[in-house]
C-alpha cells in the first residue's frame, strides 16, 4: 500500500513539472515579473534627434507591458544614446494578467497582427536597431513583429534583448529572424541579469 501511495505522488510530481514546462512559455516563471499593464504616455518616453554614442546610428525600439522592459530599455538607451521609441498596441491589453493572457492566446490562435502606434522615424538613419520585449508564449509579443514588418529592416543590425520571468529568449530569435529575413541578426540577450547587458553591448562596440 505505501509503494502504491509512493508511485502515485511520483507520478503526480511528475505530472504537475511536465505540465508546467508545457505550458510556462506565458506563465513566465512569475518571479520578478509584472503582474499589472502600465502604459505611459509617448511624451515621456519616446526621444529622437539623438546622436548615439561615438556617431554610431542606433535605434532602441520596445515594447513594454508591465513595465520592466521599459525600465531595461531605457537603462540601455542611457549608455548608447540615439533614438528610442516605444512600440504600441492601438488597443492597449488588458490591465490585468489573466486576461491579457487571455487576449494574447486569441491573438496567436487567430494570426492576426495588432495595429500599433509607433513614432514615425526613417530607417535610413540607422544602422543598428536594439529591439525590447518581453516573452509572451516563448516569443516576443506580435505587436513587435507587427513593427518590424511595418519598417525596412534590409541590411540593419537587429539585436534583440528582452525580459522573462522565466522562459527562454531563442525561440523568439526565430520568429523575429521570420519578421525582418533581410536584417543582420546579433545574438539575442535575456537580461533577467543585468550583469548581463554591459557585455552585450561592448561585444557590438556600443559602449567601450
Amino acid at each position: 500500500m505505501k509503494k502504491i501511495i509512493f508511485y502515485i505522488i511520483v507520478a503526480l510530481l511528475i505530472g504537475g513539472a511536465v505540465f508546467y514546462m508545457t505550458n510556462k512559455s506565458f506563465v513566465l516563471g512569475r518571479v520578478g515579473m509584472s503582474f499589472t499593464n502600465k502604459p505611459v504616455d509617448a511624451a515621456t518616453t519616446d526621444s529622437i534627434g539623438n546622436v548615439a554614442k561615438d556617431g554610431k546610428r542606433i535605434l532602441v525600439a520596445y515594447y513594454s507591458w508591465g513595465g520592466n522592459t521599459r525600465k531595461l530599455a531605457q537603462s540601455i538607451h542611457r549608455q548608447v544614446g540615439g533614438d528610442i521609441i516605444e512600440i504600441r498596441p492601438v488597443k492597449p491589453y488588458p490591465e490585468g494578467y489573466k486576461a491579457t493572457v487571455k487576449v494574447v492566446r486569441q491573438e496567436l490562435d487567430s494570426g492576426t497582427l495588432p495595429e500599433i502606434n509607433v513614432a514615425k522615424v526613417n530607417m535610413k538613419d540607422y544602422d543598428t536597431i536594439l529591439v525590447g520585449y518581453p516573452i509572451w508564449y516563448q516569443r516576443e509579443p506580435l505587436v513587435v513583429e507587427k513593427f518590424l514588418r511595418s519598417i525596412d529592416t534590409t541590411g540593419k543590425t537587429i539585436l534583440p534583448f528582452a525580459t522573462s520571468g522565466g522562459s527562454p529568449i531563442e525561440s523568439s530569435v526565430t520568429t523575429i529572424s521570420k519578421a525582418a529575413p533581410k536584417a543582420k541578426l546579433g545574438d539575442a540577450l535575456l537580461a533577467n541579469d543585468k550583469g548581463l547587458v554591459n557585455p552585450w553591448l561592448k561585444k557590438y562596440n556600443l559602449i567601450k
